[in-house]
């Protein structure tokens, strides 16, 4: 069973449309959640009868970069009775100038190792290209095209542009989730959200900021392909928190929702 999955949950570098005015830098709180997964809609060409799972990821401050860890299992349930387990791994670093990115992403299927990549990439300044070399699954090396964006740089122009109050934006990423790890992204943000008050069993991580519905389709880089290999819809907040992240795969999707989220004090620099 093949089920895309992108490292990046939100992001993009390019906006179509200039702001009025320049966005404020974003301001990433560096923290830790929990989210369950389950399934949100199966179509009636679907297979899938049932999804269920949990998503931890955690986005940490390690000084000079940004640390993410990101670890999946889901388990789907098919019409005929069968049972299909996927997960997947992730652990990257990236520094705080956007131009170094570290990976190790390792994929499992029914609990059996699936595929490992692993690698490290580099940009030769800002908005220039550069390279990304893999160790795993074999070495090889991918030529990065100018203006490309690793993901936490991606996921901070997002948030500068939506609040900025941009609507439409593209980008081309790099990952390393798959063979190649560079992919085009479309992205379309919905109107403002103001805090929620008087609500207090949000976490002051949601409650105090201000958030957008974001709709992502992801695209193969290279190619004029009229459709995404995956689409994502979330709310995500102005700190980089991801309340809600809906995974359509076409005849069915998943919905991941946030459980438990704590905040990650920096270390001392």
């Amino acid at each position: 069973m093949k089920v895309k999955a992108r490292c990046c949950l939100a992001g993009l570098a390019m906006c179509l449309w200039a702001a009025a005015e320049p966005a404020a830098a974003a301001e990433i709180a560096p923290h830790r959640a929990v989210y369950d997964m389950s399934l949100l809609h199966g179509g009636a060409n679907s297979d899938v009868a049932d999804v269920s799972g949990t998503m931890q990821f955690e986005w940490a401050d390690s000084c000079d970069g940004w640390a993410v860890t990101q670890r999946t299992r889901m388990t789907f349930l098919y019409h005929t009775g069968a049972q299909f387990e996927l997960g997947w791994n992730l652990v990257s670093w990236e520094s705080k100038d956007g131009l170094r990115y570290r990976f190790f992403v390792r994929k499992l299927e029914n609990g059996e190792m699936g595929e490992e990549f692993r690698g490290e990439a580099r940009l030769d300044g800002a908005g220039k290209g550069g390279a990304a070399k893999y160790s795993l699954p074999a070495e090889r090396t991918v030529p990065l095209p100018p203006g490309t964006h690793f993901p936490t740089v991606h996921s901070l122009r997002l948030l500068e542009r939506a609040a900025a109050g941009d609507r439409l934006f593209w980008a081309l990423v790099f990952d390393g989730s798959d063979a190649d790890g560079l992919f085009g992204v479309s992205a379309a943000i919905a109107a403002r959200l103001e805090p929620e008050q008087g609500t207090t069993e949000r976490s002051p991580l949601l409650a105090a900021e201000p958030s957008w519905r974001v709709e992502i389709a992801f695209f193969a880089a290279e190619g004029e392909a009229a459709e995404p290999e995956h689409e994502q819809r979330l709310r995500v907040h102005a700190n980089g928190v991801v309340e809600e992240l809906i995974l359509d795969y076409g005849d069915f999707s998943v919905i991941a929702k946030l459980r438990e989220i704590a905040k990650l004090t920096p270390p001392p620099c």
